[in-house]
């Protein structure tokens, strides 16, 4: 059982339960949560009545019993009781209430009402900004489970508030930073992970612009709401910057620490060039991958293990941010898959976050890997180093530097007869940090397993008109 066992509970668990005395207890292991947490209410509102501040806690763990089992309408009104004898206790809008709204989102959620859903967070980002007593590393964590809320709501919610869902995400987690300065200082590091899930998040929001579309169309107003749109190409100029600011702000943190670290600076500028490329900048991301790679011999590190690093091309944005070479080579390592047990060929990884937004990874940080699934398709490729490409892109003929010379399907595992075509563009949409030799970009082959994103259907890789 992962939830602490509260002192309510150790007491009630102390009684026999047993219909005599002489009768020995089951293992607490063997007990149905879900029934000892529904008798652990009942005992203490025999004990306290119905409206005592300490129902709170056991109406939370049995919601959340419940929340586990799938049965969202009983935990919701559990949840709403917990919340109204939190307010009698301790007034409208206390901090107290913020853990039991957090939950009510999230079962809303569960439940798929997004409506709901949204208003509640509305309405924390309020107790948040207006209400919180302390800037504290609780409220960062809070601010940026808050913005995480709001990307898995873009990958659920109804795709008209997809615009809405991204300014949100991309707000709070602005607020979080500032936060996190005034709290730990511009220079903690242990701001770099939030401003790289900015740096990732602006990423997202550059596909949806190019992609087209009423989100598209709403990234580009200049407030919500407005007939004032601005061009795609200032919008993109405009997350362009944004992102090589946010590369600085962390080669700041690295350079204005008492020993700077220069290896994590070097390594900055790594994924300073990525994001050249990925804003289709290839002389410039060129130069900057030159120039990361002799800061990284000039820091130490053995050229062996830089070309290590730069040996095998790999899909951007990268999924964190890793200070050392060392750091990063080790899940370049990992991502390396095999198919099937006899087979002894080795791809690249890639899974789709959301069939809302696809091409693109999971932008809420897990500790879970890209696993094997049933729902993939395997391709051969050439990357020609770095070039540009022309083609075809959501109705409109554009430049990119994705790289891609060669591509080819060589099987997919899936529960329909897709169309090849479609599948290929999967492929093609994917930009790729070169392969690298002393610093200068070279020729590569690879081969890439791609995990479609759950929900994906004949319907979503048919050819567009």
């Amino acid at each position: 059982m992962k939830k602490r066992l509260t002192a309510a509970l150790l007491i009630f668990l102390a009684n026999p339960i047993g219909p005599s005395y002489g009768q020995s207890e089951p293992p607490l292991n063997f007990l149905d949560e879900l029934m000892l947490s529904r008798a652990l209410l009942g005992a203490q509102q025999d004990r306290f009545g119905p409206l005592d501040s300490r129902l709170v806690e056991p109406l939370e763990q049995l919601a959340d019993e419940l929340t586990l089992s799938g049965k969202f309408d009983e935990a919701h009104a559990l949840l709403d009781r917990a919340m109204q004898i939190a307010r009698v206790e301790d007034g409208l809008y206390t901090e107290t209430q913020r853990p039991l709204l957090e939950k009510k989102i999230e079962n809303f959620a569960n439940r798929g009402d997004w409506d709901s859903a949204r208003k509640g967070m509305e309405h924390l980002l309020w107790l948040y900004t207006n209400k919180s007593l302390r800037i504290d590393q609780l409220l960062i964590d809070d601010l940026l489970e808050l913005s995480r809320m709001h990307l898995r709501a873009f990958a659920e919610d109804y795709s008209s508030w997809q615009g809405y869902h991204f300014r949100q995400s991309s707000r709070i987690r602005w607020l979080a930073i500032g936060v996190s300065e005034s709290a730990w200082g511009r220079t903690d590091e242990r701001l770099v992970p939030i401003i790289y899930e900015q740096l990732r998040q602006l990423h997202l929001q550059t596909v949806a612009l190019r992609r087209g579309g009423s989100t598209s169309y709403s990234l580009r107003q200049v407030v919500p709401g407005s007939d004032i749109i601005l061009g795609r190409s200032d919008v993109n100029k405009n997350f362009y910057l944004t992102g090589i600011g946010l590369v600085d702000n962390l080669i700041s943190i690295y350079a204005g620490s008492e020993e700077p670290d220069l290896e994590a600076i070097a390594m900055a500028k790594v994924y300073l060039a990525d994001w050249h490329i990925l804003y289709n900048k290839p002389q410039v991301a060129i130069e900057t991958y030159q120039q990361a790679y002799q800061e990284l011999l000039a820091t130490g590190v053995d050229a062996t293990l830089a070309n290590e690093l730069f040996n095998q091309p790999i899909v951007i944005p990268d999924i964190e941010f890793y200070a050392s070479v060392e750091a990063a080579v080790v899940p370049q390592r990992n991502r390396m898959v095999t198919i099937g047990e006899e087979s002894s060929d080795a791809y690249l990884s890639f899974s789709e976050w959301s069939v809302a937004l696809p091409n693109v990874r999971n932008p809420i940080p897990s500790n879970a890997t890209e696993a094997a699934e049933s729902n993939f398709a395997l391709f051969s490729f050439s990357l020609a180093g770095v070039n540009e490409v022309s083609s075809w892109y959501s109705h409109r003929f554009s430049s990119t530097v994705n790289m891609i010379q060669q591509e080819e399907l060589l099987e997919y595992h899936l529960e329909f007869s897709p169309e090849k075509g479609r599948l290929l563009e999967k492929l093609k949409s994917l930009t790729f940090r070169p392969r690298l030799v002393d610093g200068e970009p070279q020729p590569a082959r690879g081969r890439l397993k791609y995990n479609l994103a759950k929900g994906t259907s004949s319907d979503s890789l048919k050819a567009r008109p």
